[in-house]
């Protein structure tokens, strides 16, 4: 027996050709970086935004100097190597069975690209399909939710750079998919490994600790824990000391460049303190005070948001909503905040969309649906033409996506603090079976 549909409802085939314009939309706005991606050539011997850094930084490491790394790779060659000891793990792991070549890196990251937009499909497909009863039709929303993958600037972005980004971006999708089906250990096991690569995801841990949940605590711990003491004996203390030497530096200064979607981009752009439409690749932005106290200020703002709903509801439990909103949170909470960073936010679109067509209030769904709408327009690709801004203090909007993921975590908000509604679900359901079962 098919599910009751609303009459009031717009027709499915509406639906279909809005969310498909919209992808269109996204992807003209993606522009070149579509058109690289699709050249392989060109990705695979030209891409290396962090293998570059990531093997100087292992050949240190082997010789000499490896004992201060940091101090000699970036304070005094100023390359831009930010990532902590952690993430060479699996680099020097994989130079073990293999050459660690751009085409071989980019080979592998194509493969995950691939295998993150089949895990975006299959958290579609389960999220939907646990939707009691759907307004409309909505058995082709994963193969949309797979080409959407395809067409976000900020994933397709970090493909064309060579970016280590897109294993976070798997990392982050099947969490989202392993919550949802009640997997919540296995999730925290994801985010942990991780945080070898993005630190920043450690706040993760504290948000569980405050929400007690113990299964997610249990599994970050169990895979943070053991790559964290193997990169000490891999690469020695001091290393990992002085890399707080490098986020704190990173935290006074941050970037000017327009492809830094943070707050501190933000205010380094109004102030005109540093280059906008160039790229300098061994320098950051000079120091300013305003700067320095408006990252802080809002980084502070960004990690509060989602430590609160743990700290008014701890008898509850938090929701894959919830999940979500601390993970974007956080992503924007940072100094740099490039966009390949925002790929993070795929997921969280799905998340979203399932809020807002199943369990937001029914007057409230156009308004929350207008703004997913925009956020993806803002967000799924590059607007070139405002860089003319660059000079004025308009150029606040050349930091788009940050408007995007602001609008996306708005809705997500709603989601979260929606709770206080005692006719909202105070936590998701547990879940045992498998992963053909609903999750609720």
């Amino acid at each position: 027996m098919s599910p009751a549909v609303d009459p009031g409802a717009p027709p499915a085939r509406a639906w279909r050709l809005a969310l498909l314009a919209l992808l269109i939309l996204g992807a003209l706005l993606g522009g070149r970086d579509l058109i690289r991606a699709a050249d392989l050539g060109y990705v695979l011997t030209a891409a290396f935004d962090s293998w570059t850094p990531m093997i100087r930084a292992l050949d240190l490491l082997r010789g000499s100097e490896g004992a201060a790394l940091y101090e000699r790779l970036f304070f005094a060659e100023q390359t831009k190597f930010q990532y902590p000891p952690t993430s060479l793990l699996p680099i020097d792991l994989l130079g073990a069975i293999m050459p660690l070549s751009l085409a071989n890196l980019n080979l592998l990251n194509l493969a995950l690209a691939l295998l993150n937009a089949a895990a975006l499909a299959l958290l579609t497909r389960f999220v939907f399909r646990a939707a009691p009863t759907p307004a409309f039709d909505l058995r082709w929303l994963p193969a949309l939710a797979f080409a959407a993958a395809l067409l976000f600037q900020p994933f397709t972005r970090a493909f064309v750079l060579g970016q280590i980004q897109i294993w976070i971006d798997l990392a982050v999708t099947l969490a989202c998919l392993l919550w949802w089906t009640g997997r919540r250990g296995a999730a925290g096991v994801l985010i942990g490994l991780a945080c070898a690569i993005k630190p920043q995801f450690g706040m993760l841990l504290l948000w569980a600790l405050l929400w007690r949940r113990w299964d997610f605590v249990a599994g970050f711990l169990a895979a943070a824990l053991p790559v964290a003491a193997i990169s000490v004996l891999r690469f020695g203390w001091h290393n990992h000391l002085t890399y707080l030497e490098v986020l704190s530096f990173i935290a006074r200064h941050g970037e000017s460049f327009h492809a830094n979607n943070s707050v501190n981009g933000i205010v380094n752009r109004l102030l005109f303190n540093g280059p906008n439409l160039t790229w300098d690749p061994n320098a950051f932005a000079p120091y300013h005070p305003v700067v320095h106290a408006a990252t802080l200020l809002a980084s502070l703002a960004f990690l509060a948001l989602p430590l609160l709903p743990a700290l008014l509801w701890r008898r509850g439990q938090p929701r894959v909503f919830d999940f979500g909103f601390a993970l974007l949170c956080f992503t924007m909470a940072s100094p740099i905040a490039w966009e390949h960073h925002y790929g993070v936010m795929l997921p969280l679109y799905v998340l979203a969309l399932r809020f807002t067509l199943v369990e937001a209030p029914a007057a409230s769904r156009p308004r929350l649906l207008t703004l997913l709408a925009l956020s993806w327009v803002l967000a799924a690709g590059r607007i070139p033409l405002l860089g003319a801004l660059s000079g004025t203090p308009l150029n606040i909007l050349q930091a788009h996506l940050f408007l995007g993921a602001a609008l996306l975590l708005g809705v997500l908000g709603v989601a979260v603090y929606r709770r206080q509604d005692a006719r909202a679900p105070a936590s998701d359901a547990p879940h045992r079976g498998g992963l053909s079962s609903p999750a609720r």
